[in-house]
């Protein structure tokens, strides 16, 4: 006997869309490292403290375009070199190289901020980030858990504070942040991860303390120019 079942299309839909973002949930728990609370990793905000004020550093940060450019041609050799050792062809396509293009544009759209405004205390770290979402992390429960975007944790990894987000599509992020012992910088290493390219893409951007309403040069990167600073209010012209 043949029963027929009808399933309106909204629940239908509503179904769906809980079963990807179980999957994401899964992937991304499977994909971190056993975490627990702050306590139980060892690190508190006592021990390790982002709050404060933070402007992008131009001279010490990675530049998209630059780095680029490196990983393909590292790619690259790296095609040419199995090419050498097979002693035939190898199909460029296998290696993803124009994923390296598009995820590094991706990355530089991601880790756009050039100011952080950080809070900090015994439950939770805020990031607030200009012109993008702030990343928040509660201390109390570093476990992943689901979101609008899909899937998400925050967790210690020894001394570095590790967000992670499982996009759509098996698209990986993860921002790494790190601070120097006399907190003079703070380094936030942005991955891009791609299902199906062998290459993630990494950016580094380090930030400088600064105190809101001082003076501070405006600073753009070009790859024709360099570097190009003009004058913020109340501040000195560079010589």
């Amino acid at each position: 006997m043949l029963i027929s079942l009808i399933i309106p299309a909204s629940r239908l839909m509503s179904c769906l869309l809980l079963k990807r973002h179980l999957t994401f949930l899964v992937a991304l728990m499977l994909f971190l490292p056993a975490s627990g609370t702050s306590e139980e990793s060892g690190f508190n905000d006592f021990q390790i403290n982002f709050s404060g004020h933070w402007e992008l550093d131009y001279q010490l940060s990675d530049h998209a375009s630059e780095k680029i450019r490196r990983v393909y041609q590292e790619a690259k050799s790296k095609l040419e070199r199995e090419m050498q050792r097979r002693g035939s062809y190898v199909d460029p396509s296998a290696f993803n190289l124009s994923s390296i293009v598009g995820l590094g544009r991706l990355a530089e759209r991601i880790a756009q901020a050039t100011v952080l405004d950080i809070e900090q205390d015994h439950n939770r770290i805020v990031i607030n980030r200009n012109d993008d979402f702030a990343l928040v992390c509660d201390l109390r429960f570093m476990q992943a858990q689901r979101s609008v975007l899909g899937a998400e944790a925050c967790y210690w990894e020894e001394d570095q504070l590790v967000f992670q987000i499982a996009l759509p599509d098996g698209l990986n992020v993860l921002h790494r942040l790190s601070i120097a012992r006399d907190r003079s910088r703070i380094n936030i290493a942005t991955t891009l991860m791609l299902r199906g390219v062998r290459y993630p893409f990494t950016l580094n951007r380090v930030y400088m303390p600064y105190e809101p309403g001082e003076g501070l040069f405006q600073c753009e990167y070009t790859i024709a120019r360099q570097t190009t600073c003009t004058l913020g209010s109340g501040g000195v012209e560079p010589e």
